[in-house]
């Protein structure tokens, strides 16, 4: 009797689990990010992409600074970030959690679509 409660007990907590294991879908994506999936793989520095996920929203202040210091260190200044590809492309790179030169060696398509969302991003927020 007591193997059967042990079983049935044992049956309950694997039903418990299974309940609490989050399915792994497409809503993975934070909301309100920007999902650019590329037409052809993209590789840089022997990794390859298929997409990118661009989390705008986790961006804070610092992110803006450091964008800034990271173009003095390199002689560009950005008079106006929302038009400024330099500052753009470095911020659509820190939303997506790569290095610059990685959305800098994307081909021009690709390119001008992402910085396009980070400018769209930048104005919405009145910056």
């Amino acid at each position: 009797m007591e193997d059967i409660k042990k079983t049935e007990n044992t049956q309950e907590k694997t039903e418990e689990a299974k309940a609490e294991v989050a399915v792994v879908t497409d809503s993975d994506t934070p909301q309100g990010a920007y999902v650019h999936k590329f037409q052809k793989p993209h590789t840089y520095e022997d990794k390859t992409y298929t997409e990118l996920v661009f989390d705008f929203e986790k961006l804070i202040g610092d992110d803006l600074v450091a964008i800034e210091n990271e173009m003095a260190a390199v002689g560009e200044f950005a008079l106006s970030p929302e038009i400024s590809t330099s500052f753009l492309y470095r911020l659509a790179a820190r939303a997506a959690g790569v290095g610059s030169d990685v959305i800098s060696s994307l081909p021009i398509r690709d390119f001008g679509k992402i910085k396009n969302k980070s400018r769209d991003f930048l104005v919405s927020t009145g910056l």
